[in-house]
């Protein structure tokens, strides 16, 4: 199925956020997981809510946004 452009625009915004989020909540806590200092568990828990908190939308998948963005001359 190809995505429309308000779900091509969601998985961008989603992506970024994502992105942004990983960076400055995720990342410290991979740092300290790798030097032994919170459990893997703990890291992979941000990561998960992350992805919670910035879903990607529903009913299409990643590769069709992707292509619609490209297609949009903005990817």
């Amino acid at each position: 199925m190809a995505a429309t452009i308000k779900q091509a625009q969601a998985y961008q915004s989603a992506l970024k956020h994502r992105e942004y989020a990983y960076k400055t909540e995720s990342d410290p806590l991979m740092v300290k997981f790798q030097l032994g200092k919170i459990t893997k568990d703990v890291w992979e828990a941000k990561r998960d809510e992350i992805k919670a908190r910035h879903p990607y939308p529903e009913g299409v998948t990643e590769a069709a946004c992707i292509k619609k963005l490209q297609d949009l001359g903005v990817m």
